[in-house]
C-alpha cells in the first residue's frame, strides 16, 4: 500500500481483515495499528456556551500570535503546550489569562542532565534496577495512561516554566475552567491549591523515580539543586471573569488529543478508546497495536523506546 493512503474502515473477514481505503479494497492476514495517539482534539464540551464573536483554537491548530484578533487571550491548560503558548503571546505583548490544570512543574534539568534523559533512562532501564514506576502495570487506572506530562519548554534551549513565574509577568492565573454563565467565564476558586498540587507533583513522583535510578545505576550525578520556597499569589483571582470587561477575544484549549479509531469496525476498543490488547496483541486474532502512549511503558509512543514493542509485536506476528 503506498504511503499516503487513507484507510476508511477496517473489518474482521473469514481468515483475515477487510480494508477500505481511498486506492481500494484490501484484504490483508494481519493489521498493525500504528497511526499514533495524537488525532483528535479535545474541546470542552463547554466551549459551545462562548458567544460567537470570541476566536477558538485548539492548540493543534496554533502557529502564532498574528493568528489571533486584537484583545486578550484566555489559555485553557497548563500541560507543555499551554505553558509554551502563553509565554509566546507574553513574548508579542499580548494580554494572557491562564487557567490551570493539574499538569505538574519540572525542572529542565535535573542532577547533572535534562529531565527527560532521566525520563528516558527509567523508561528502558529502570526496571532492571526495581524502578517500574513507568511501567503500564504500576499505572493507579487505566484512565491514568492520559495524563499530562511535565510543563516544560524546548524553546530556546529548553527551560522550566514556572507557573508564579508567569503571574509575576502579568499572566491572570484562574483555576480550571468550569464553564460560561451569563456573559462570563466560570472557574474553580482553588487556585492557592492547585498551585501548590502543581509544584508538588515533581516531587512525589519522578524526583523519587530519577533519585532511585541514579543511586541503584551507581551513577556519579551531581546533588539536586535546593528549591526555593515561592508562596506568590496574585492580589485577586475569582471564580468568575467577564469576557466584555476583560476584552478577551480569543481562547486558545490547550486540552490534549483523544484516539481515533473510528475507521475500526471491530469491537475490541475499551471505554477510553484504547485497543485492549498484552503488550501490544489484541483480543482479536491478527489485530496488534503499536506506538501508543502507556502500551507497556510511558514513553511507548516515542522513537526512543517504541523498539522493543515493535520487535516483540513482530516476533508474534512472524509466529502467526
Amino acid at each position: 500500500m503506498p504511503l499516503g493512503t487513507e484507510v476508511n474502515r477496517i473489518a474482521q473477514t473469514d481468515g483475515g481483515f477487510a480494508v477500505e481505503t481511498g486506492r481500494g479494497a484490501w484484504l490483508a492476514h494481519n493489521v498493525v495499528l500504528a497511526n499514533g495517539a495524537f488525532q483528535l482534539p479535545r474541546i470542552p464540551p463547554a466551549a459551545v456556551g462562548l458567544p460567537p464573536h470570541v476566536t477558538q483554537l485548539h492548540s493543534h491548530d496554533y502557529r502564532n500570535p498574528a493568528q489571533l484578533p486584537p484583545g486578550a487571550v484566555l489559555v485553557v491548560g497548563t500541560g507543555q503546550s499551554g505553558g509554551q503558548i502563553t509565554e509566546d503571546l507574553l513574548d508579542a505583548g499580548r494580554e494572557v489569562h491562564l487557567s490551570v490544570s493539574a499538569c505538574p512543574e519540572a525542572p529542565r534539568r535535573y542532577r547533572g542532565q535534562d529531565i527527560l534523559y532521566w525520563i528516558l533512562q527509567v523508561n528502558l532501564h529502570g526496571p532492571a534496577y526495581g524502578i517500574n514506576g513507568l511501567q503500564v502495570d504500576q499505572l493507579p487506572s487505566p484512565a491514568a495512561r492520559f495524563m499530562c506530562n511535565p510543563l516544560l519548554s524546548g524553546n530556546g534551549g529548553g527551560h522550566s516554566i514556572r507557573l508564579r513565574g508567569l503571574g509575576r509577568r502579568g499572566v491572570r492565573l484562574h483555576g480550571r475552567f468550569e464553564g460560561t454563565d451569563d456573559g462570563g467565564l466560570v472557574f474553580t476558586d482553588d487556585l492557592p491549591q492547585r498551585l501548590a498540587l502543581v509544584e508538588a507533583g515533581f516531587g512525589q513522583r519522578l524526583k523519587l523515580m530519577a533519585d532511585a535510578y541514579i543511586s541503584a545505576a551507581g551513577i556519579d550525578a551531581p546533588p539536586a539543586e535546593p528549591v526555593t520556597a515561592d508562596d506568590w499569589l496574585p492580589s485577586e483571582s475569582g471564580a468568575r471573569l467577564d469576557l466584555a470587561a476583560e476584552g478577551i477575544t480569543s481562547v486558545i484549549w490547550c486540552t490534549g488529543y483523544g484516539l481515533d479509531f473510528s475507521f475500526l469496525d471491530i469491537p475490541v476498543l475499551d471505554q477510553w478508546n484504547y485497543p485492549r490488547h498484552t503488550r501490544g496483541v489484541t483480543e482479536v486474532p491478527g489485530l496488534y497495536a503499536v506506538g501508543l502512549p502507556w502500551l507497556t511503558k510511558h514513553l511507548s509512543a516515542t522513537l526512543s523506546v517504541v523498539g522493543a514493542d515493535a520487535e516483540f509485536m513482530a516476533e508474534h506476528l512472524a509466529a502467526r
